[in-house]
């Protein structure tokens, strides 16, 4: 926060922007997440609950902020979501691949409607264990 107050910016925070609820008896699904969004862990959330969620969330933090430039902080998994919804073809593999990475940063541009244009990664840093 004392960076946002050096510069004079406010943080606001949106809970549709959370990590994945695990749920119960969470084991070793990924793959099976991945392959069928609608797939969830007793009392959990799916991929699918979890990218609507999280799409909302970006679609009125757009809205409200019309060609600026906004920056948002969330979890792999959240991200993930969001990046397939604009590119199916973004899939298990993707999240593997950010997973293993903090911070991952990338910059992602969209249209007066929301449609996503051009996205380009920043940073990405191999985590250590």
């Amino acid at each position: 926060m004392d960076c946002a107050n050096k510069f004079d910016m406010k943080i606001h925070t949106d809970e549709r922007l959370r990590e994945r609820k695990i749920g119960k008896n969470a084991g070793d699904f990924l793959e099976r997440r991945w392959k069928d969004f609608t797939f969830c862990e007793e009392d959990g959330e799916s991929l699918e609950e979890v990218q609507m969620r999280n799409i909302k969330a970006l679609e009125d933090i757009l809205a409200r902020n019309p060609k600026m430039n906004i920056v948002i902080g969330t979890h792999g998994t959240a991200l993930s979501t969001i990046l397939n919804y604009y590119d199916s073809s973004y899939n298990c593999d993707g999240f593997r691949s950010i997973w293993l990475c903090m911070p991952y940063i990338i910059r992602c541009d969209f249209d007066d409607k929301h449609a996503l244009i051009q996205k380009e990664e920043l940073l990405s840093i191999k985590r250590g264990y």
